[in-house]
């Protein structure tokens, strides 16, 4: 595990060199589960548009004020590239969305 600082928020990424290390995946469905915080929901559908993942699970974990997520994520468009450029893709489809976030959990993973 690394930490990316920018100025006031850190990211941190995680990534998990074996397949088996990885963590169970939560379940994606191509439609925006309810549970969702209107935050959740535009993540999701931004990351689903784009990367269009096979899993997905996104989840604000600052308590309700959106500034802190974890992002789970697998995804054919992924193959052939490595881990930092994974996280630096899916930073890149939020990056105006970080900008306000203290902080980002990510997992990436080939599907």
């Amino acid at each position: 595990m690394f930490s990316l600082a920018r100025s006031s928020r850190t990211l941190i990424t995680r990534s998990l060199a074996t397949p088996s290390a990885l963590p169970r995946f939560r379940a994606y469905s191509s439609e925006v589960p309810d549970h969702m915080s209107e935050g959740e929901r535009a993540i999701h559908v931004k990351l689903a548009e784009q990367l269009e993942p096979s899993r997905l699970y996104v989840r604000d974990t600052s308590g309700g004020c959106g500034s802190m997520y974890t992002i789970e994520i697998a995804s054919k468009k992924f193959k052939g590239i490595n881990v930092v450029k994974q996280h630096r893709m899916v930073n890149e489809i939020l990056k105006e969305e970080i900008k306000g976030w203290h902080g980002l959990q990510l997992v990436t993973k080939v599907e």
